[in-house]
């Protein structure tokens, strides 16, 4: 008798993985991302990096080959440059003056023009018009045209009115007060809009129901509004900060750091340092330390902003 035997088939193996739907699929996401990234790098990290490494070189220009590794002399060096820190100190006025006018000023206007009336898209427009002009030409029809000494429009006013005008650009503290003017003028309509967009999203039942309850229009505003707009405010601030505190254009057209160095900011000492001057490794130390202070106060201002909304959804 044959016993007949029947070959079993080999027991099936895993089974292959499906993708898991909404898994994001790596090749796809490379190949729209890895330009900008690389764009990034080549603009933003590369230079960075070149600048603190150089930073650490007393290097001139006029003898590229001369350089000499000096660690951490120039940051020492820049402790005790009387003009360095003065451009530091202009800074930090410029800065907070301008932060804090257009902050208030952006909003003010944004609160101004939340409630329907006619021509309202023409006023929102005519509130953009100055963040559409390059700072440059800003800039020279503000001097050429307003602060003009003999014949610009305020010292004109101001002439109709028996006071004589001061030369604006020219004189001290005056100067600063052009740049700041210039500056605000140009930076408002930015914050005017970031303020009018989160003012359109909060919610309306809130601010009725704060009405209701009987608070006047500037109780709503203080108590009910600004607190909303706690964590656009911070995102503005930080913002603001980044952009004037590398300001160039307005103040190299405007007074080109005079008189006396009373408006060298920061970002004109490294331009003085580096390439008038030629000495690079000295402007880069500079530039370096001024972004390692905005970075730090943009940090302080990003953690209080944080910190303060845990404990308000905290304590909700």
């Amino acid at each position: 008798m044959t016993t007949r035997t029947t070959s079993q088939p080999p027991p099936p193996g895993p089974k292959p993985r499906k993708a898991r739907e909404g898994a994001p699929h790596w090749g796809a996401t490379s190949l729209f991302i890895g330009p900008a990234l690389l764009a990034l790098a080549v603009v933003a990290v590369l230079p960075t990096v070149w600048a603190v490494v150089s930073s650490l070189f007393d290097w001139h220009f006029h003898r590229p080959q001369a350089r000499t590794f000096v660690a951490l002399g120039n940051y020492l060096r820049l402790a005790s440059d009387p003009r360095f820190l003065n451009a530091a100190w202009v800074t930090t006025i410029y800065t907070t003056v301008s932060v804090s006018a257009t902050l208030v000023l952006g909003t003010l206007l944004a609160l101004l023009t939340k409630a329907p009336f006619p021509g309202k898209a023409l006023v929102r427009a005519l509130l953009t018009v100055p963040m559409i002009m390059t700072p440059v030409v800003s800039t020279l029809v503000w001097k050429t045209f307003f602060f003009e000494a003999d014949a610009g429009l305020v010292n004109w006013l101001l002439g109709l009115a028996g006071i004589q005008g001061p030369a604006w650009v020219a004189s001290s503290p005056s100067a600063l007060i052009t740049i700041l003017v210039v500056n605000v003028w140009f930076m408002t309509p930015f914050v005017y809009l970031v303020m009018d967009a989160a003012l359109e999203g909060l919610p309306g039942e809130v601010i009725d129901a704060a009405k209701i309850d009987g608070a006047g229009y500037w109780q709503r505003v203080q108590f009910v509004v600004l607190p909303m707009l706690r964590a656009t405010i911070v995102f503005t601030v930080i913002f603001r900060i980044t952009i004037d505190a590398r300001m160039f254009e307005i103040i190299h057209v405007m007074t080109g750091g005079g008189p006396a160095r009373d408006t060298e900011v920061l970002t004109l000492w490294v331009y003085n340092a580096a390439l008038r001057n030629f000495h690079l490794g000295y402007g880069n130390a500079g530039g370096v330390v001024l972004m390692l202070l905005v970075g730090s106060v943009c940090l302080a201002i990003l953690l209080v902003g944080v910190r303060d909304l845990y404990q308000r959804t905290g304590s909700t």
